[in-house]
């Protein structure tokens, strides 16, 4: 049996929110086929399928279950379907005896706090639940009748109820015409949640002038690493890899929180120049060679990426610090140090 036909055997419906990369959908016929060990996993994150599941029954309303696991997957980013069904023999041990103690399920994880608001928010809008009071502390401090700097009472949860409904209520003004005033601190979180949506032109310009406006401010590593993931999203392909150019090219990006940022949520962008540009620096920031190679196996995992890699590599015009730094990697893979 499989989460899937569990759910379906139990009457509940179910949806699925990839936790790994970003917060995002999955396609439930996807799913039930990577369960059957029919696809790969289309988003592997440090070669695991990391989930929110969210499952409740229609006739029942103001129930519902929710389940964080982190599913590992073989080399192809197959399901390795042992953990997964240790799982479900846990749900089924709970679902008998829901009184009793039964431990933490296997393959369960704690997401961190801001990809739980997050999920929480996409959740209340798949129940059809309003907003929390969160939701419209949050708003009336982007409309800017707190002042700017009040930013303290205002909770994670309900920026991320502000960004999962950007759609509704005028959100995606409020945020825009937001980004040229807040605070670093609420601005740096609220593009982090922006790394779940698809940002449109308009927003997009606005955090492209704030960006400016922040490195003509001495940036820091966490403002880059915080516009890198606000924009990966955006509609707007060109502008969004020519902001990620300007980024790397910045003194600042030689962070890590920079590179892993890039890495993990740029990650549809990095080809051609762009990507030979962010290997170049982090072969450059990473001078002992200890994030090289976990950030460049993570991104071969995902579809379609070890051939642009593979063929960064080749470059001509690579640096010598960039081929000492593959040289490293691949000499390490001979020796078995990475799948």
């Amino acid at each position: 049996m499989t989460i899937s036909e569990l759910v379906a055997t139990s009457g509940a419906q179910m949806r699925i929110f990839d936790m790994g990369r970003r917060v995002s959908k999955v396609n439930k016929a996807l799913f039930a086929e990577f369960e059957q060990l029919a696809r790969p996993y289309p988003t592997p994150y440090l070669r695991h399928a990391w989930l929110g599941i969210l499952s409740w029954h229609p006739k029942q309303p103001g129930q519902h279950s929710i389940w964080f696991l982190k599913l590992p997957l073989d080399e192809q980013n197959i399901l390795q379907p042992g953990p997964r069904d240790a799982f479900l023999q846990h749900w089924l041990r709970v679902a008998a005896a829901p009184e009793q103690d039964h431990g933490e399920a296997p393959c369960a994880y704690k997401p961190d706090g801001n990809r739980m608001a997050y999920f929480h928010a996409l959740a209340a809008k798949v129940l059809d639940q309003p907003g929390s009071q969160y939701y419209a502390t949050a708003r009336g401090y982007l409309s800017g009748d707190s002042g700017w700097d009040n930013w303290q009472g205002v909770g994670l949860q309900g920026l991320a109820e502000v960004v999962a409904r950007l759609e509704e209520e005028g959100n995606q003004v409020l945020v825009r015409d937001a980004m040229a005033h807040m605070p670093a601190v609420p601005r740096n979180v609220v593009l982090g949640f922006l790394e779940n949506v698809n940002v449109g032109h308009e927003l997009t310009v606005a955090i492209n002038d704030r960006l400016a406006t922040v490195v003509a401010e001495q940036a820091s590593a966490a403002d880059l690493a915080a516009f890198a993931r606000g924009l990966s999203q955006s509609t707007n392909v060109e502008q969004r890899r020519a902001l990620l150019l300007a980024i790397l090219a910045h003194p600042m990006a030689a962070d890590m929180e920079v590179m892993a940022s890039v890495s993990s949520r740029c990650w549809q962008d990095l080809e051609g120049d762009l990507l030979l540009q962010y290997l170049e620096r982090l072969a450059e920031t990473d001078q002992q060679g200890q994030a090289f190679m976990p950030l460049v196996s993570d991104l071969m995992t995902l579809p379609g990426k070890r051939e642009h890699i593979m063929a960064a590599f080749r470059h001509p015009k690579r640096t010598e610090r960039l081929s000492q730094a593959i040289g490293d990697l691949l000499s390490r893979v001979r020796q078995g140090g990475m799948q």
